[in-house]
């Protein structure tokens, strides 16, 4: 048996007294957990409550920052001795938000969640002081989880996630070595292909060296992106710019010296300087692009005007080319026209393009970090709104009983003495107690209207649905308020076809919507009026109407008729709650039926009819309120 000395240290069970917190105890039963087992895991469905009485816990959330990286568990937070766990088990979670783990091994206090749950159903005060210790838990559980994410932010492990922008940079990086060993293959095969195949001769050992120094080069850039992925940085794109500058320098460099011992301005493809190009503009910013698009164009035409006036040796293209063209002079100035112009156009469209999808990219970010802090207000609203709820719930249970029981007692003494039974009363003493009995009964139709309103937001409706024939809700309605009508000779007529087909409803709250509506007509319609009820089968409905020769209702109050607790010009002076047409529009809209008032009607110059309609049958769906 569980001490109740251990759970009056609880939280949550504070201001419990000794007869309920023994009613707890026999709930509950204790479980042994050996170090780095799993109490339960995220994302199953929450069944026990937990209360740690040896040893440690942690309670561990699966995280992924970035949609590309993998998820990552971590700890929350760590309980030790008295500290309550599971509160997802006493809420309306469909899901445990948390994992669970023991750090040492330790012994556990558990409750099934259900059997505490109808014990605070059962005692209402209980409930309200455990739902209330609860609520205040795990708000608290809430901002020690926001505080845990942000300081982990700030650590190693999660500094090394990366912004999209920064993971896309990365990702060109790697895109840019696995091209450039393409690059040497491709270098060595047109070289052996060019001599041995097509005739065209030229030396080929040094372009298969500055092949292979590429090759060299290329594994080192290959080792330092490795690093470059694991390291901390509070710059990434910063370093990443650099790197793909220094990149980009050492392969215009190689391209330059393989042209230079590949037939210079002779050779056709010079013009693959543009790719070196294209592949750093989409990462380089403007500056530094067009930077590299002039190197390039500096290196290129330094090695034509060499060779043109003779200062380095030009390597001709035997079996291409005549001998003589890298001297001709118009020629050699309509390449470098061609190869400058190429290279610049080539450079303002890439950085263009990659610089507005940049700049899309980081909006996209700033969206997605918007939404997700709107996410996180909404959740937080929404949390508060449940635990309201619930508390709501609470209260409106206690009301059913803390205050009926003690009203019904005073109403009781009230009939007795205006009964008689203590003595006569003057004629004064009789008239104040009458209306004190008369408040006292106003105070119970409240109660009982907040008490309707909690059920039907519970889907009490729903579930007291089955097949009904209402015809014969609406004839016992109107026995009901027959008596009604004849104090105030008021005429009340019906026109209730026997042949109605069966509708799927709750015949207890049907029976409140008709009376409530009968009763209204009769309030507010004068002496020797009339009020009709008349019922019809339409296409894939019925329709009930409740029709009077009242006062009406005026037209700036139609619109606002079925709002809770609004009273209308012609109801602010009688009595009433404000509560009753709005408790029957969520009768009938829980019924997936449709409700509204004219007035005046059919015409006829006063009074009001109220219509709702009904589906036949049993409807697909039914709407639970609260859901």
């Amino acid at each position: 048996m569980i001490p109740v000395q251990l759970l009056r240290k609880v939280s949550i069970f504070e201001g419990l007294d000794d007869g309920q917190l023994q009613k707890i105890a026999n709930l509950c039963r204790e479980e042994i957990h050996v170090a780095g087992s799993l109490i339960f895991k995220e994302g199953d469905p929450p069944s026990k409550f937990y209360i740690l009485r040896e040893g440690r816990v942690a309670l561990q959330m699966a995280v992924r920052l970035w949609p590309e990286r993998d998820i990552r568990e971590m700890t929350i937070e760590t309980l030790g001795p008295g500290d309550p766990f599971g509160l997802s088990a006493l809420t309306d979670s469909d899901v445990l938000t948390m994992s669970a783990r023991a750090l040492d091994r330790c012994r556990l206090i558990v409750l099934q969640a259900a059997g505490l749950r109808r014990l605070m159903d059962s005692d209402h005060e209980m409930g309200h002081r455990i739902s209330s210790g609860l609520s205040s838990m795990v708000a608290e559980r809430l901002r020690d989880t926001r505080l845990k994410l942000t300081e982990l932010l700030g650590q190693s492990q999660v500094a090394l996630e990366r912004t999209p922008e920064e993971s896309t940079a990365i990702r060109r990086i790697q895109y840019g070595i696995n091209f450039r060993w393409i690059a040497v293959v491709g270098v060595v095969l047109i070289t052996v292909a060019a001599n041995l195949v097509f005739g065209i001769t030229f030396p080929m050992l040094p372009v298969f060296i500055i092949a292979a120094m590429i090759a060299v080069y290329n594994l080192m850039f290959w080792r330092y992106t490795e690093r470059l992925e694991v390291q901390e940085s509070s710059d990434v794109i910063t370093k990443v710019r650099t790197y793909v500058w220094v990149q980009s320098a050492a392969d215009l460099l190689a391209t330059t010296a393989i042209i230079h011992f590949a037939g210079g301005v002779e050779n056709p493809l010079s013009l693959y300087y543009v790719f070196h190009v294209i592949l750093a503009s989409i990462i380089l910013p403007y500056t530094l692009a067009y930077l590299l698009a002039t190197l390039a164009v500096g290196l290129f035409s330094t090695l034509v005007i060499l060779e043109y006036l003779q200062i380095i040796p030009h390597v001709h293209l035997e079996g291409l080319v005549p001998f003589d063209l890298y001297l001709h002079a118009p020629y050699v100035l309509a390449i470098l026209f061609a190869f400058a112009t190429t290279l610049y156009i080539s450079t303002y469209l890439t950085t263009a393009i990659a610089g507005e999808l940049r700049k899309r990219q980081r909006e996209t970010v700033a969206l997605r970090d918007r939404l997700l802090l709107e996410a996180e207000e909404l959740q937080k609203a929404n949390e508060e709104l449940v635990r309201l709820d619930r508390l709501k719930t609470y209260f409106l249970a206690m009301a059913s009983h803390d205050l009926k029981t003690p009203l019904a007692a005073v109403q009781s003494y009230l009939q007795v003495m205006l009964g008689g039974f203590v003595g006569e009363l003057s004629g004064e003493h009789s008239h104040m107690l009458e209306r004190s009995s008369a408040r006292i009964q106003e105070l119970f139709d409240l109660i009982n209207r907040f008490l309707d309103l909690a059920q039907i937001e519970k889907g009490k409706v729903v579930e007291e649905m089955e097949m009904i024939a209402i015809q014969d809700v609406l004839s016992s309605c109107v026995e009901e308020i027959k008596v009604l009508a004849a104090q105030k000779s008021q005429e009340l007529k019906t026109e209730i076809p026997p042949d109605l087909p069966m509708i799927y409803g709750s015949a207890h709250h049907l029976k409140q919507v008709v009376t409530n509506l009968l009763s209204n007509g009769v309030k507010f319609t004068p002496e020797e009026g009339t009020i009709t009820l008349c019922a019809r089968e339409l296409n894939d409905h019925l329709e009930v109407a409740v029709m009077d020769t009242g006062i009406g209702v005026a037209p700036e109050d139609l619109p606002h008729l079925f709002e809770q607790f609004y009273r209308g010009k012609a109801g602010a002076a009688a009595k009433g709650t404000g509560l009753g047409l709005s408790i029957v529009r969520r009768i009938v809209e829980a019924h997936q039926g449709e409700i509204w008032a004219e007035s005046p009607y059919d015409g006829v110059e006063s009074g009001a009819k109220f219509v709702f309609t009904l589906p036949k049958g049993q409807p697909a769906g039914i709407r639970v309120f609260g859901d």
